[in-house]
This record gives structure tokens, C-alpha cells and sequence, in this order.
């Protein structure tokens, strides 16, 4: 079946949640805070985010604006009362691709939510980006070459997606923590990049038969070409 993320600060609802899409054989990854699921982000790949409303309104809006900005393709359910169904703008959801949950809820309506959004994702095909020789499928994080198939981790993902879309221009270590990590400006390790970098450029490698698209440009930072 698929991984999910559960996003609440509600133990019932987590329980209720974690209970229902277990059942049907899901994979249940629990966080009770945007910033913990962030983090999870970084390490596992999931297939749909459940967000419960208790996170707040602040944060929740937050959350999707980093997930829609190159940290994935990832549909979102809503865990949401009435009210908030019909006030303009006071959820961040994509009507493409989301589903909205009114609480208080039963566990068939959780699972039938992330069924449709599931389908909806499967039948809408895999986007992909090209990468010199390779292709990039931005729903399975998986790099296909004419040599061989490579898996991305969520991270090095991230990384590879954010340089697609500046691709030809040098983008510096800074600025890849900033934005890939999202560390505070003037913060993280330039190591933590180099060593994405190194692993990233190996499955490249992997992949296309030993073609360079990965650049590194002395002082000045990387390049996708």
C-alpha cells in the first residue's frame, strides 16, 4: 500500500487516523508539528499528507507553501471543521488534487479521502522532468537512464528538483541551505551540501553511463547544465 503523514496535535485524532489507514494496510508516519513533519520530509517518502486543523491556520498555511515550492508532489487531506470548509481562503488547498475531511469524522471517511486522492494521483500518470539523458519522476523520486533506474532519497530529491528549475544557472552553497534545507540565512553545514552533491552526481552517473549535468564551480557553487 502507500506511506501517509499524519500532521496533528489531537491524540484522539491521531489515533482515529492512524488506526483507520493502518487497517487497509497504509503506512502511517505520525508528526505533531509542521516543523516534525518537515523533518520526515527530509527522510522518508510518503505518497499523501494528512493535515489535521489543530496544527492552526498560521502553520498550516506555512507547510503547503513549502510543500508547492519544489519539496515535492505530495496531495493533501484536510482534517478540518464546518466552518472552515466554506470561508474563502482559509484553507491553502489545491481543488486539483485535495480532499477536504469535515470533523468530528469516522475513520471510513479518512480512508475513502486517501483513496480518492491516491487515485487521483495514479490517474493523472507521472510527471517527469528531464535531466540530459535521464528523466526524473517527480511522484516515485525515481531517476531512469539509458543505463539504469536509480532511487532519490526525499532529500537528495529536493535538491535535484530545485536545480532542474534553475537549470544553467550557479547556485551557490548558501543558497542551497537556505532554500533546499531551509535553514536560516548564514546557517548549515556547506558539508551537508557537498556530500548531497557527491551522492546526487554518483546516481547521475549511475544512470546515464557516466555523464556530467552536475557541475561544480570553483568558489562560486553548482550548476545543472
Amino acid at each position: 500500500m502507500s506511506s501517509v503523514l499524519l500532521v496533528t496535535r489531537d491524540t484522539s485524532t491521531e489515533r482515529l487516523a492512524e488506526h483507520a489507514l493502518a487497517s487497509v494496510g497504509h503506512e502511517v508516519i505520525t508528526a505533531g508539528s509542521c516543523g516534525a513533519a518537515i523533518r520526515s520530509l527530509f527522510n522518508v517518502s510518503v505518497d499523501v499528507v494528512v493535515m489535521d486543523s489543530a496544527i492552526g491556520e498560521a502553520e498550516m498555511k506555512e507547510f503547503c507553501v513549502w510543500l508547492r515550492s519544489g519539496n515535492g508532489s505530495y496531495p493533501v487531506v484536510f482534517l478540518t471543521v464546518a466552518s472552515a470548509r466554506w470561508l474563502v481562503d482559509s484553507l491553502p488547498i489545491d481543488r486539483d488534487r485535495d480532499e477536504i475531511v469535515t470533523k468530528p469524522c469516522e475513520g471510513n471517511d479518512i480512508r475513502r479521502a486517501v483513496a480518492k486522492t491516491l487515485d487521483s494521483t495514479q490517474r493523472k500518470g507521472s510527471e517527469v522532468l528531464v535531466v540530459g539523458n535521464a528523466a526524473l519522476d517527480k511522484n516515485s523520486h525515481e531517476l531512469c537512464g539509458d543505463s539504469a533506474s536509480v532511487q532519490l532519497t526525499p532529500t537528495e530529491f529536493r535538491l535535484m528538483y530545485f536545480l532542474i528549475q534553475r537549470r544553467g544557472s550557479i547556485v551557490s552553497t548558501e543558497e542551497l541551505l537556505e532554500k533546499v534545507w531551509e535553514f536560516f540565512p548564514g546557517t548549515g553545514s556547506s558539508e551537508l551540501v557537498r556530500s548531497h552533491v557527491r551522492n546526487l552526481r554518483n546516481k547521475l552517473r549511475i544512470a546515464t553511463g557516466g555523464a556530467e549535468p552536475l557541475q561544480t564551480v570553483p568558489r562560486r557553487g553548482y550548476r545543472l547544465i
